[in-house]
Formats: C-alpha cells, structure tokens, sequence
C-alpha cells in the first residue's frame, strides 16, 4: 500500500513539474519581463512608447549569441515573453525601438569585424560575441564635412530602448524570471533662439542661420556603452519653424548624452552663420550645460527626459543668454562681434 502510495504521489509530482515531450525540456525556460519606468513621469510607459524589442541571447561562459527573441506588440502589451532554453549562464541584452520595426525605424544590428575602420558584418547567432556586438544608427558617410564625419539617414529616427540583465543560470525545472528594466537612448532637443536683430545685420534675411549638434553617441557595444571609434556624427533639425520677432525654433533627434564623454568627446550645439562660415555663438557643450542644472546631475536624471528645452537669447549688448529647461546656463566664451 505504502508503495501505490509513493508510486501516485510521484507520479502526480512530474505531471504538474513537466508537460513536455522529455526531461530535457522541461520547464527549461525564461521568461523575459519588460518594463519601461525609467522616465519623468515614473510610470511604467512600456506599452505607450515601446513598439518593438529584440532580446539578443548569449551564453555568458563563451561570450556567443545563441538566440535573437523577437517581442512583439501583443508581448509588450503582457508585458513578458517566455522562451525555452538550454541550461546554462545567460546575458540577455534588450533592444527596443517606438515602432512596430525597429530596424526600419533608423537602426541596424550588427558585428564588429574591425572597430578602428568602422568594419562590419551581419549578426549572426553561433558566431557574434558580446564584445563584437553592435547597436548602430544607421548613417550615411559625410564628405568634406569640417564638423562630422557621418549623418542619419532619417533625421526623425525612433526612439532606441535598452536593458541588460547577466548571470542568468538556467537549470534543472524551475522556470527563471528574468526583469529587463528599459531606459531610453533618446531625447528631443527643442531649441529656441531669438536676438539675431541686434548682430549688425539687423534683419534675420541677411544672416543665414544653421542650427545642429554633433557628437560619437551614436554606436553601442553590448552594454551601451559608445564604441570608442565613434565617428562623429551631425545631428540636423528634422522640424523648423520661422516666428515672430526673428524667432527660431527648430526640433532635433539627439542620442543619448552620455555624462562620460562631456569631456573628452563632447556634444556640441552650434548656432551658425552659413554665408560667413562664423559661429554666432560659441559652439555649446550640450552635457555639461544641462548638468548646470541640479536636476540633472546624474546619468540616471538625464535619461529620464525626453525633451530638452533650450533658449538661446541675444541681448541688445550682444550678450548671450542661455536656459536649458528654465535653468540659466553659465557661458564663458563671449559672442563674436
């Protein structure tokens, strides 16, 4: 009796740890949880703003990719995905993108063959390691440009999500769940100049003015990191508008302002005059101007904002003016006269 007892008892034990086809799949799975909280509003906004992500799998011992797990929207709206895999350690890398196709949304995956010349080939799982994976904005080659050596192809380019997670051990038949934690790549530079009535023109139709940003944040290792061959990159206004007053408001698409690359390979802003190839301003260092800002002394503070507000003003006495989201910026350099 004793034996029919233990007999049942352990069969009703596989049954509800196992329902697959073998012992070697059973319940060998992840299941990957996203969520986007990292924002100004500190609500998860995962289903508002992320459309597409891509979940690049590597085994952690030998550095290899051996999965890429599409999460598509009816996923993001769970707000999981599972997956079976093998037992193992894990690196699972997100990528995610605000609409339905990330890639055609102005980005490509890629392997790093050579990152001094800028040398890529495909992804490809069995062969593409950790330390060779990149995450690109996809660019177009700029020639004769004396401020950046490569531009996007879309000026309006999605906005890009990421999340790591590592040491993800898998094994025996309990199910790893797996919390992927989204922050975003990308914020939107508002940029609001007025004054160009006082340079000695006088009148805003004789000085053609060129507003952009430039800066190497724009290609990413595994961790979201910038590679350090980052060519630099010119960031043009995808939305311009002319106002009253000499007024100008122009809209630019800007990776994300990385705090440790404020010093060695800044992101400027430069507010030009095209036909005497002059600054009308002294070219801004875009991070270490919004980190003036007590509220955005951080990483973490920076990637939580979308939308970076910055007022450019020229004075009668041709001072300059700066406030970046109703913070007034300290400039040492003068305007030209």
């Amino acid at each position: 009796m004793f034996k029919r007892i233990l007999f049942f008892t352990l069969l009703s034990f596989l049954m509800l740890s196992c329902i697959k086809d073998s012992l070697d799949d059973c319940d060998r799975s992840l299941r990957l949880q996203f969520r986007y909280l990292h924002n100004n509003q500190s609500q998860d906004l995962l289903t508002e703003q992320v459309q597409d992500i891509r979940v690049y799998l590597f085994d952690q011992n030998t550095g290899v990719l051996v999965n890429i797990i599409p999460v598509g929207v009816q996923d993001i709206a769970l707000g999981y995905v599972d997956v079976d895999v093998n037992e193992g350690l894990y690196t699972a890398v997100a990528w995610g993108g605000s609409s339905i196709n990330m890639m055609q949304g102005g980005y490509r995956d890629a392997t790093a063959t050579n990152p001094a010349t800028n040398t890529y080939a495909p992804i490809a799982i069995g062969t593409t390691t950790l330390e060779q994976f990149r995450m690109i904005l996809t660019y177009n080659p700029l020639s004769g440009n004396s401020f950046a050596q490569v531009a996007p192809q879309k000026e309006d380019f999605d906005d890009l999500f990421f999340a790591i997670a590592e040491d993800i051990s898998v094994a025996g038949w309990n199910k790893q769940i797996v919390p992927l934690d989204l922050i975003k790549n990308t914020s939107t530079l508002k940029v609001v100049a007025t004054g160009f009535e006082h340079l000695r023109s006088r009148a805003l139709s004789d000085i053609p003015v060129d507003i952009f940003t430039t800066g190497k944040n724009w290609l990413y290792t595994y961790n979201n990191a910038p590679d350090i061959y980052t060519p630099r990159m010119i960031y043009r206004p995808y939305d311009a508008t002319l106002g009253a007053n000499n007024t100008i408001e122009i809209f630019i698409k800007q990776q994300r302002l990385n705090i440790n690359q404020s010093v060695t390979e800044p992101v400027l802003l430069y507010i030009r005059n095209t036909d005497s190839n002059t600054n009308i301003i002294a070219p801004i260092d875009l991070i270490s101007a919004i980190r003036q800002n007590p509220n955005y002394l951080t990483q973490s503070a920076i990637d939580r904002e979308d939308l970076f507000v910055i007022e450019v003003s020229i004075l009668h006495d041709l001072e300059v003016v700066i406030v970046i989201n109703g913070w007034k910026v300290v400039i040492l350099d003068p305007l030209p006269v």
